[in-house]
């Protein structure tokens, strides 16, 4: 069997090289796939609007497998002038599909589409979004150019006496659509051939192809410069990588460390062999994990971690970490650090941790306590006229309000089901539920920062509603608004939690350990394999179109909100209303889940 390196291969190596191996022979791997299918939905609109500038290019499919396709592309080639969208070109055991090669007489202009967010503003002048300030390749953007630079040897290779000229075309954060609903006039279409594994990606548009000319909002960068600079090194790394794939498949074996703790091959043995256990043998399994620490990665510094040595030293368990490292360069403790020296010393004890004052901290909250929570989505291709790509737009909120300590919580929502531009009604309708004095609670950053790019895009839009607008900046610049992520972090902590105050990973633990809840919530009771399961992966699933949806963290709430106004069901209203009861249902126990967790924290101080 002969195993290309394609450029999706090459990327992936260059983050691990064992990967390389993993992803090969087929193991199992744990993507956040429902993020992964948000983003690819973009970037696949996104290309199909790069093409719409070449109306005139050809598809080389990829159905009969890579070869037939380099040979469809190296026919269609011997033009003078012709533009090809994913044409297929190898070298060796180097193969890529680029995503629109454009050839004109004896040059390739070479154009990669991706679905970041670039700025032409602040790539202006003297300036360069690509590089530092003292002219290296920023490491946020190397992975982008690579790639590039990747198809750019094997153009170069199969083309030498070409000149080739390398581009990325991107959505532009200085652009605004004049198109509304853009993202509904594509049709994204995944169809399976019966004769082949492959599964090949349709997008089809339906609207006036001079108006999304007219209304681009895409900009294409040279990057002729970054690529030169880069292809030595993607020559040397290919050549590594190629050597490990034939004639026989081989592992390339690479150092365990640090790096690993976000290893996508990290899976549970039902799922299949895992490929961070390979790796790790052993210590994968210790338990609590090295890795479980809250902010690892800053022990001892980020250019030699403290870990890494343990690592080496075949030590991977919280234990082995000197408390002594758990200081900043000046040798005392920070901020972290004691929430580290907490983590150690009552994981050691299997016990609950809360602070000395957390009692005078929440008996200091004005009631009514109101916690709310928002759904929001920033999509690649905007949603409505007047929006930046990767623009805001706020769709859903929740809030429990609590009149008093032993009231039982009252429950409201606001979901949009228009498809006019819901921000605005979405905050007026907020402003009427909230109360004036009392204390707001959400977790984390984001409802504030939510409430910040509205209050931004009343102005942008001039949006007629001054009273709205100084009650958000009122609100904004408050201290009503109170993070209980901030609260964790600073006053609790529990074993189970591990290093993490996500509100899943919290709710969780308070949930198992507390009976209290159970007894109140037996709607969230259910076991699985003789475990608890915590209250999200309780949550109902529907059926929509013949297939079980479900809906239980964010990213999936996105694109449930996207069926349910924009999907190939939003004109039939029983589709309609089974989306809209997953969003609620989700919302709702995200703003409860804060309720449970303030009681918690009330009974351990009554119990104290």
């Amino acid at each position: 069997m002969v195993y290309y390196l394609s450029k999706s291969d090459f990327m992936l190596a260059q983050t691990c090289p064992t990967k390389l191996y993993y992803k090969k022979k087929g193991y199992p791997s744990e993507a956040n796939d429902e993020y992964l299918t948000f983003l690819a939905e973009g970037g696949y609109i996104l290309e199909k609007m790069a093409q719409s500038f070449f109306p005139k290019g050809q598809m080389i499919t990829y159905v009969n497998g890579p070869e037939q396709a380099k040979r469809d592309t190296m026919a269609a080639l011997q033009a003078d002038e012709i533009t090809l969208f994913q044409a297929t070109l190898i070298k060796g055991l180097k193969l890529a599909r680029v995503d629109i090669l454009d050839k004109q007489d004896n040059t390739f202009n070479l154009i990669e589409v991706k679905a970041r967010l670039y700025d032409s503003d602040a790539d202006s002048g003297s300036s360069n979004i690509f590089r530092t300030k003292r002219g290296g390749i920023k490491a946020t953007w190397r992975p982008y150019l690579e790639d590039v630079a990747f198809q750019t040897t094997i153009v170069r290779n199969v083309f030498p006496d070409s000149e080739i000229k390398p581009y990325l075309v991107m959505p532009d954060k200085a652009k605004l659509t004049a198109v509304d609903g853009l993202h509904t006039l594509f049709r994204l279409e995944q169809v399976r051939h019966p004769l082949s594994s492959f599964t090949e990606n349709r997008v089809e548009f339906f609207g006036d192809l001079s108006q999304l000319q007219q209304y681009n909002i895409l900009t294409r960068i040279d990057v002729s410069a970054e690529v030169e600079e880069l292809l030595d090194d993607v020559d040397a790394a290919a050549a590594w990588y190629m050597e490990s794939l034939g004639p026989d498949l081989q592992k390339i074996e690479t150092e365990i460390s640090l790096d690993c703790r976000g290893c996508e091959y990290k899976v549970e043995a039902e799922q299949g062999p895992s490929g961070f256990h390979e790796c790790w043998g052993e210590l994968a399994d210790v338990k609590p994990h090295i890795f479980d620490m809250y902010h690892v990665s800053d022990i001892g510094g980020r250019n030699d971690p403290v870990v890494n040595t343990l690592i080496r030293e075949r030590k991977a368990s919280i234990f082995d970490i000197p408390p002594d490292s758990l200081v900043k360069k000046d040798g005392t403790p920070g901020t972290r650090n004691r929430r580290q020296l907490i983590q150690l010393e009552y994981t050691r004890r299997n016990k609950e941790w809360i602070s000395d004052d957390f009692a005078d901290v929440l008996a200091g909250f004005n009631f009514p306590l109101q916690f709310i929570d928002f759904e929001t989505a920033n999509p690649a291709v905007p949603y409505h006229a007047g929006m930046h790509p990767y623009d805001w737009v706020a769709f859903q909120w929740s809030c429990h309000t609590l009149s008093s300590l032993m009231a039982e919580p009252e429950h409201s929502e606001w979901l949009n089901v228009e498809t006019d531009f819901p921000n605005f009604k979405f905050a007026e309708t907020l402003m009427t539920q909230l109360d004036p004095d009392g204390t707001i609670f959400m977790w984390s950053h984001h409802e504030r920062t939510t409430l910040s790019k509205i209050l931004r895009q009343t102005e942008v839009r001039a949006y007629p509603n001054p009273t709205l607008q100084q009650w958000l900046v009122d609100l904004i610049q408050s201290d009503r608004l109170v993070d209980m992520n901030a609260l964790t972090l600073h006053h609790y902590f529990a074993p189970p939690m591990q290093g993490k105050t996500a509100i899943k990973k919290v709710l969780e633990t308070v949930w198992q350990t507390n009976p209290s809840l159970q007894s109140r919530y037996p709607q969230y009771v259910e076991e699985e394999n003789g475990q608890l399961l915590g209250p999200h992966k309780t949550l109902p699933p529907l059926i929509i179109n013949g297939q079980k949806v479900a809906v239980t963290e964010g990213t999936a709430a996105v694109l449930a909100y996207q069926e349910m106004l924009y999907g190939s069901g939003r004109d039939d209203n029983r589709i309609q209303d089974h989306w809209k009861n997953l969003l609620l249902q989700y919302c709702q126990l995200d703003t409860l889940a804060m309720v449970m967790i303030w009681w918690h924290w009330q009974q351990i101080i009554e119990n104290a």
